[in-house]
């Protein structure tokens, strides 16, 4: 009798559908992908055209209640349950314990996701944390603020509407706008930390945490702040990665993938936040590519209820360079993927957006246009073949 996994998901995914689906079929799976947006995935499948042991069923993936009803009245009892989408780690933790399968914490993924709860959970664990304050819709601007404050939504992804306003002008502006289309979504006011923001990823068996490795990355300037480039294993996710993962084991996250983020103050490390799924915006395939047992599948594997695997750091060294679009309008030129190994450095170009595609700004790290993944040994300068591989892309938005 086959193995039965459930896959839990929102959007069509990148990550869902050409990693952890795929992996899932390799180990032997046949997948029941549970969704509120059924008609995307089926359309995507039917692209590929391929018969894949692989069933849809829809229902309100956001209520727990709703999946194990859907689950239980189609007499479904799985072996596996996941999900990489950021807002269904809860539903997916509270799912997997029902059926008495391995899973995440249900009360560490809501306090992960939600800003405000992560802030008061590090607090009361006396973890450096940046002084904050939950803004309800109803509530008015509070007089006694110390700027600049970061301004975000409570549960927010991808640095959308997420903001640094220097006084109570420019934060009432932020709050005007974003209120005018999230009227009833909380705001987190955090103080703003100086320094490099880095990040951590993490595997877990539920007994020990494990770091994988990490990404420095470079920010566009203040007020927005955009995800430039990442590099692997740079100079503040190799010094500050015990302390970090200490953080980690103390808040709790001892299960499954992790994708955290720091920042490198003069006092050590401080968590901007803490992503209860693997990392994103194109870094889980370079992470597939780059470590010697890939991503997806020793990810899944912990949620078999295997242990931690055996982990040998890759040699190479690894950068992703982002192309943001600056202005808005139709893509009228954009160089098509790319794949080559040049001067030894493996170069992968992903665009991200299609020709004839609208583009409308959103200051945040959904402005990618396309995406450069670099692999290189140790000994290669790579940002430089970077910065020469990028003079050869076109691209063009015609407003």
């Amino acid at each position: 009798m086959s193995r039965q996994m459930v896959l839990i998901t929102h959007i069509l995914h990148p990550a869902t559908v050409r990693g952890f689906l795929p992996a899932s079929l390799e180990l032997g799976y046949e997948v029941t992908l549970v969704t509120d947006c059924g008609l995307a995935h089926k359309q995507h499948l039917v692209e590929q055209s391929v018969e894949l042991p692989i069933t849809i069923l829809e229902c309100d993936v956001f209520n727990p209640l709703a999946v194990i009803d859907l689950l239980s009245s189609h007499d479904l009892s799985p072996d596996m349950v996941f999900s990489n989408s950021d807002h269904l780690q809860t539903v997916t933790a509270l799912v997997a314990e029902y059926f008495s399968l391995p899973g995440k914490n249900w009360r560490r993924c809501y306090s992960a996701k939600n800003k405000a709860s992560m802030r008061n959970r590090l607090e009361k664990l006396g973890l450096p944390t940046p002084r904050s304050e939950l803004l309800l819709p109803t509530q008015s601007l509070p007089t006694q603020l110390s700027y600049p404050v970061v301004a975000k939504p409570r549960e927010g992804v991808a640095s959308m509407h997420v903001r640094m306003c220097q006084n109570a002008e420019e934060l009432t502006e932020y709050l005007k706008v974003f209120r005018r289309a999230n009227p009833i979504t909380p705001v987190l006011l955090e103080e703003y930390m100086q320094g490099d923001l880095f990040t951590l990823e993490t595997l877990g068996d539920g007994h020990d945490l494990m770091a994988v490795g990490g990404f420095d990355v470079t920010l566009s300037e203040p007020p927005d702040f955009i995800e430039h480039s990442a590099v692997w294993n740079g100079k503040n996710s190799m010094r500050y990665r015990e302390q970090a993962l200490a953080q980690l084991r103390e808040f709790g996250m001892h299960f499954g993938v992790c994708h955290s983020e720091f920042i490198a103050t003069e006092s050590g490390p401080k968590l901007v936040e803490i992503n209860y799924r693997s990392i994103g915006d194109g870094r889980e395939f370079l992470l597939d590519e780059l470590l010697p047992g890939g991503w997806f599948i020793p990810i899944l594997q912990l949620h078999q209820g295997e242990p931690l695997p055996a982990f040998s750091a890759p040699k190479d060294q690894a950068i992703i360079h982002y192309l943001i679009a600056e202005q808005e309008g139709e893509v009228v030129e954009q160089t098509r993927e790319i794949q080559r190994k040049q001067n030894g450095v493996k170069f992968s170009y992903q665009p991200l957006r299609k020709q004839g595609e609208t583009i409308r700004l959103s200051r945040s790290n959904k402005d990618y246009i396309g995406v450069v993944t670099a692999i290189a040994s140790a000994s290669t300068d790579l940002h430089s073949a970077v910065e020469e591989f990028c003079s050869t892309l076109e691209w063009r938005i015609q407003a």
